[in-house]
């Protein structure tokens, strides 16, 4: 027979497992995995969410005249029927950069379909946006008297379910900073975009 002390060991150890199996469903940020999601994957899911359907768009068109060649520091597919084939996955000082200049430009292209901004658009064809993402992006158009239901919207948009609570709550503090609310939209938005899009959730492997 059990002593009482091994039956409540038991008991806490058991308790103890279900809070583990709990917090697996929750989300996690995946920043120690240190692997990029990969070019066509992060192009899919721009292109998903973003652009309307049957328009051109290009990751690479970000990098200039030598796009073709830099993306593939990030594993940009190159041939056929290797379009799913992730390769320089792993951070280095290249791809980081590669990466970051990619969606630096995306982002600003964001901001600049806000009516009456000065931006210019940085890849060619202009993108267009689809009708889910237009008034989305539209509404913070109103920078910065932005509520936190658009930004939350943006977020969402973005990276959905896939990034804890809790870092959708700092990006959104990060929106209402006072660095932020001084600046002019042109300025401010892309930045804020681009935090998003480089936000490990959405660029690397979950």
């Amino acid at each position: 027979m059990r002593t009482p002390h091994v039956v409540i060991a038991i008991a806490l150890a058991l308790a103890s497992c279900g809070d583990n199996n709990q917090a697996d469903d929750q989300p996690v940020d995946p920043s120690a995995g240190a692997n990029f999601r990969g070019y066509a994957a992060v192009q899919d899911d721009l292109y998903a969410k973003f652009i309307a359907a049957d328009s051109s768009f290009e990751l690479f068109r970000y990098l200039g005249s030598s796009g073709e060649e830099l993306s593939r520091l990030v594993g940009r597919p190159d041939g056929f029927g290797v379009a799913f084939d992730i390769r320089n996955a792993r951070p280095n000082g290249m791809n980081v950069l590669v990466w970051r200049m990619m969606l630096k430009g995306f982002a600003n292209d964001l901001a600049a379909t806000c009516p009456g901004s000065s931006l210019v658009s940085i890849a060619e064809p202009t993108i267009t946006l689809n009708a889910r993402a237009a008034p989305v992006v539209r509404a913070l158009c109103a920078w910065p008297a932005v509520s936190d239901e658009a930004l939350g919207a943006a977020w969402d948009l973005v990276i959905g379910y896939l990034a804890p609570k809790a870092s959708r709550d700092a990006w959104i503090a990060y929106a209402h900073g006072a660095d932020l609310q001084s600046r002019p939209g042109d300025d401010a938005l892309p930045q804020l975009w681009l935090g998003a899009l480089l936000h490990p959730a959405f660029l690397l492997e979950q």
